[in-house]
């Protein structure tokens, strides 16, 4: 919780999460106008059978009946489908049509699965859908062109090489033309989207770990002082200084009104250990050369902020 909670102020701040979205923003705009742009043209293809059907009368003299080829649409006809589709499918023939391995230029035959507009019709009907893509316009569509016309050829030519008759001949029609290429924007958006989802949530990640580092730094014990060195400024030294002075009040000199300072870690072990702030102790007390045995001393506990006073 407290994770998130940092990174939401970190987007809210005003020198960090405007300046992160609109670099990530640059960057985003940036991909999406140099990355190429593809262009897509398709074709939409189906079997038919000839008016008058698949079979040739044994009498000439007594024709057969002619019917609607829309109306014949048989288990035959996808077969057949399917068999040009897999023989169109074929490394030779992608290479005869301008389409190279590793490529600019990316072709797709099927039944028309990957068409939106044929998924639900392309399982009863014997179509052969063709999708190129390509970042030329011209290019995408002269492909398509050779694809349909190969598709026509190969036809023709398996039903030669099986020696059907002329008249039953199954013949491919457009049933939607060549299209005119169009940009795919959609691979230009993903990469763009990318691009500026990474840019800041990398920027908000460094910022996140420069924070996290300076607190780290703030919160660090600070360094312990050297023996002998000076205190703080304007306080008491400490080591011999302090005791010189402890041995000047015992001869009969002034009371003793001040005592080195405690450092911190060490006034961390005593009763005001929740305080940060160093002790100072005071020993107000007549010289010890006419000191009383019933004579008490008074020992007063101050912090130095003066906050806290304790008197025994």
């Amino acid at each position: 919780m407290d994770f998130w909670k940092a990174i939401f102020g970190l987007v809210k701040r005003r020198l960090i999460g405007p300046p992160l979205a609109a670099l990530a923003l640059a960057a985003a705009t940036l991909v999406f106008f140099l990355m190429p742009t593809t262009y897509v043209s398709t074709a939409s293809m189906v079997l038919t059978t000839p008016a008058t059907g698949g079979t040739l009368p044994s009498d000439p003299t007594k024709p057969l009946g002619l019917t609607n080829p829309l109306l014949q649409f048989s288990d035959g006809l996808r077969v057949t489908a399917g068999i040009l589709i897999l023989s169109m499918n074929a490394p030779e023939v992608a290479a005869e049509l301008g389409v190279l391995p590793n490529g600019t230029t990316e072709i797709t035959i099927n039944d028309g699965r990957t068409n939106p507009n044929l998924l639900g019709i392309s399982t009863n009907g014997p179509f052969v859908y063709v999708e190129v893509q390509s970042r030329s316009a011209a290019t995408a569509q002269d492909v398509v062109v050779k694809a349909k016309q190969r598709v026509r050829r190969e036809l023709t030519n398996r039903q030669q090489a099986l020696k059907a008759p002329r008249s039953t001949f199954i013949s491919i029609v457009d049933v939607v033309p060549s299209s005119t290429p169009e940009a795919k924007l959609s691979g230009k958006l993903t990469a763009a989207g990318g691009t500026l989802f990474l840019v800041f949530l990398v920027g908000i990640g460094i910022a996140y770990a420069m924070t996290q580092m300076r607190q780290g730094g703030r919160s660090a014990d600070p360094a312990r002082p050297s023996e002998g060195g000076d205190g703080p400024k304007g306080g008491p030294k400490e080591g011999a200084s302090g005791a010189a002075a402890f041995s000047d009040a015992g001869a009969g000199a002034d009371p003793l009104t001040g005592y080195p300072r405690m450092d911190t870690r060490e006034a961390a072990e005593g009763p005001f250990h929740d305080d940060p702030e160093p002790l100072v102790v005071v020993i107000e007390n007549e010289p010890f050369a006419h000191r009383d045995d019933d004579a008490g001393d008074t020992i007063v506990f101050m912090r130095a902020s003066g906050r806290d006073d304790h008197e025994k």
